[in-house]
């Protein structure tokens, strides 16, 4: 089984690189922390195809945004709370997190948590 942390962050076009460059450090916390692994996806086409909506539009995003999305995987449940509490006393994170900050308000952060069915 996996458990799947999912952020969808709206950030602006002009801010592309300075938010990859700040949220890799995070991300390599999670993982050196003992998370199964931390993805970035990069928008490409964001158009609805194959009977399905387009999703910026759904969520109110300008032309002037792009969607990434962070895919962050666990064992489970529990390990994801025990990766989270080791990253919380890592003297680095507030400084990573107000840089982060700095380049997206929650307003703009969707998260949401998924479990990977089990194959009979």
């Amino acid at each position: 089984m996996v458990y799947c942390s999912v952020f969808l962050y709206r950030v602006p076009k002009r801010k592309a690189e300075a938010f990859v460059q700040a949220l890799k450090p995070i991300m390599k916390l999670f993982l050196d922390s003992g998370a199964l692994s931390e993805e970035l996806l990069q928008p490409k086409e964001m158009e609805g195809k194959f009977g399905s909506m387009s999703l910026p539009p759904a969520i109110g995003m300008s032309e002037e945004e792009n969607l990434w999305v962070e895919i962050a995987r666990f064992k489970d449940a529990s390990h994801m709370k025990d990766v989270h509490a080791t990253v919380a006393k890592n003297p680095h994170l507030e400084k990573l997190h107000s840089r982060f900050d700095l380049l997206i308000t929650g307003k703009h952060v969707y998260h949401a948590e998924f479990e990977s069915l089990q194959q009979k």
